[in-house]
């Protein structure tokens, strides 16, 4: 019994301890629309460079980026080669990444480019409450018809998509199984005498 008060106690001591609140990484995704696309050829392919002639505009997001929605973004220009920078400004933060994969499909009167950009989040203005994180863009421009008009989206998630856990993650997870490997034998002893 006294044993169980002790670990009551102690546990109450650490809560009481700890920090209320941590700043923690960015954790949603946003559906971001690109008005008036440029493109550097006239048939889209691989190799494209992507220009936003007008402006970008946040049009749905979850997560930490909801209050982003229907805020600006100013986009460089996205050449959809593989190892090519890509990088975004706005009120809430700023995007640096690179083209880690690029694709195109269909005819070159009727074709889609995509590119997906692998990068780092930094927070600020209304996110400023969170710390830097891994993010990732996923681009689809699209070109139809014979007048060739190109349109462009992306989406923005932080984490990007099938992240990979951090060798900081497995160590815990590790320790915690050991940990509770340990406490069933302690267990198992005392029950036995």
């Amino acid at each position: 019994m006294r044993n169980k008060f002790l670990s009551a106690a102690i546990l109450g001591a650490a809560l009481l301890a700890s920090p209320s609140v941590a700043a923690t990484t960015i954790v949603g995704s946003a559906a971001v629309s690109i008005v008036g696309v440029a493109a550097s050829t006239s048939s889209i392919d691989v190799g494209t460079t992507f220009t936003n002639t007008l402006f970008s505009v946040v049009g749905s997001a979850t997560g930490d980026l909801a209050p982003v929605q229907g805020q600006n973004l100013n986009l460089s220009p996205l050449t959809a080669s593989v190892g090519q920078v890509f990088t975004f400004t706005s009120s809430f933060g700023d995007f640096t990444g690179t083209v880690n994969s690029a694709s195109a499909q269909g005819t070159p009167d009727n074709r889609t480019v995509n590119a997906y950009v692998l990068g780092t989040f930094t927070p600020m203005g209304s996110l400023a409450g969170f710390l830097a994180g891994p993010a990732s863009a996923t681009f689809a421009f699209t070109q139809t018809g014979s007048d060739l008009a190109t349109s462009g989206s992306f989406t923005f998630a932080s984490p990007p998509s099938g992240a990979v856990p951090e060798p900081a993650s497995w160590a815990m997870l590790i320790t915690g199984f050991g940990l509770v490997g340990i406490a069933s034998r302690r267990r198992r002893h005392a029950v036995a005498a």
